[in-house]
């Protein structure tokens, strides 16, 4: 919630409940990661991760941005929750590109995947 007020966000409401949110961070200009997204459990599989991940992107190509990144736990960890999310950023046109095994700690390893916004 801290850094929400610094970085980026955007939000789903429906009447006075806050659905989802994502924020963002910038690295550079041209590369930026969703640094948190979130969906209240009872409102998931209803296509509010993807609006608000088709808005953020909306967002920085209006700011000519080239790269989008994310990082969630990789199929190498064994906790099998993570499955979902993996699939969502597949099926959102995200290419997985390393596995960190130890940025995280140890059994988190992070997937990094990125998506190009804008051709340079």
């Amino acid at each position: 919630a801290r850094d929400s007020a610094v970085m980026p966000t955007f939000a789903l409401i429906d009447g006075f409940t806050v659905v989802g949110f994502l924020t963002l961070r910038e690295h550079f200009p041209d590369a930026w990661d969703i640094h948190c997204i979130a969906i209240r459990a009872d409102f998931r599989g209803q296509g509010h991760g993807s609006r608000l991940l088709a808005h953020a992107e909306a967002w920085l190509r209006e700011r000519r941005v080239r790269f989008l990144q994310v990082k969630t736990v990789a199929e190498t960890s064994p906790d099998p929750y993570y499955e979902q999310t993996r699939e969502f950023y597949r099926r959102r046109g995200f290419t997985p590109i390393e596995i960190f095994p130890t940025l995280w700690d140890a059994h988190n390893p992070a997937l990094q995947s990125i998506k190009v916004l804008n051709a340079g």
